[in-house]
């Protein structure tokens, strides 16, 4: 009877300490979400400026893009644009002046489905061995067709992101003697296709960076209604080691019909979130916390069925269309 009552009450003693543990780590991660959301509601303009990025990448550089309402070569200034023939996929490397022109950044907008055969690479959708990109670990699976895509992708756009530091690196040496190239911010963003190819091209291009010994400073990943890509393996390897250093932001929102009609098969199918969801608004620039969020109508849900709200974030379209 005494082991009987002593047994009880070492678990009682281990329920209450994991309830104690669990509160713990739900506060930090709230009160870390919490910081880390005010970060993004103090500089949305920034978030909106990669969101343009991401609109203009679909629209080919020296033609359509320029005759767009959202460009500005006073904020984004299109460097290069880049395809790859096999699958199709696609990147424009933009100069971001930032607010002040002090402090440039590159930004590397990869396009979302623009054709039949990127929508044939969004349903290529088996989970396989990630083998195309370098270091991963042995047990990490990706989506078939985003690791095609973002390999075949890379191998135009690395080359083209090297020539970019240099010349960002040459223009720097003129105000600023002495700076280094890994001194310019790169950052990747992408719309839906586009935010999976940013996503595996910033391990590409992290990668390379460990095997030639070149620093070439990722500031941050940040796309916009993108799909899961990996299991939790490969998840964990880019969050915790590929992209340690680097913050990783999925921008959604409720109203986003792919987002919401495929979430329960990409649950069913292994695959699993790599980095912070944030939602935002999509036709302004709003970003939300936990609290706003619970106190919208419908704790912030809505009927997910406009296809084109997929391509609307934070005010600003993406998405293929004509320019006249």
């Amino acid at each position: 009877q005494f082991l009987k009552s002593h047994i009880i009450g070492l678990m009682s003693n281990n329920v209450r300490f994991v309830r104690w543990l669990s509160l713990i780590v739900l506060e930090f991660i709230l009160v870390r979400n919490s910081t880390y959301v005010a970060a993004y509601k103090n500089n949305v303009e920034q978030l909106q400026r990669l969101a343009t990025a991401s609109s203009l990448s679909y629209l080919e550089m020296t033609t359509n893009m320029k005759k767009s309402p959202y460009f500005d070569p006073r904020k984004l200034i299109p460097l290069s644009q880049v395809v790859d023939p096999a699958t199709e996929s696609g990147a424009t490397i933009f100069l971001d002046q930032g607010d002040d022109h002090e402090n440039p950044s590159l930004v590397i907008a990869c396009r979302g489905s623009a054709n039949l055969k990127n929508f044939a690479t969004n349903l290529n959708l088996k989970l396989v061995p990630s083998n195309k990109l370098p270091g991963s670990p042995e047990n990490g699976n990706v989506h078939n067709g985003f690791q095609q895509a973002a390999s075949g992708l890379w191998e135009y756009l690395a080359p083209e992101l090297d020539a970019a530091l240099l010349k960002t690196q040459a223009a720097a040496e003129k105000t600023k003697p002495g700076n280094e190239i890994s001194q310019t911010p790169i950052v990747f963003t992408g719309h839906s296709l586009g935010a999976a190819t940013a996503l595996l091209c910033a391990v590409l291009h992290t990668k390379r960076s460990d095997e030639d010994e070149t620093p070439r400073r990722l500031s941050e990943v940040v796309t916009f209604g993108g799909p899961l890509l990996c299991d939790k393996n490969l998840a964990k390897y880019i969050t915790e080691k590929a992209l340690e250093h680097c913050q990783i932001t999925h921008l959604i929102h409720n109203a986003d019909p792919i987002l919401a009609n495929n979430k329960p098969l990409w649950d069913q199918l292994g695959f699993v979130n790599t980095g912070t969801e944030l939602h935002c608004d999509p036709y302004g620039p709003t970003v939300y916390d936990e609290n706003e969020l619970s106190s919208l109508p419908n704790n912030g849900k809505k009927l997910a069925w406009n296809v084109l709200d997929h391509c609307n974030y934070l005010g600003v379209f993406m998405g293929p269309r004509l320019i006249v």
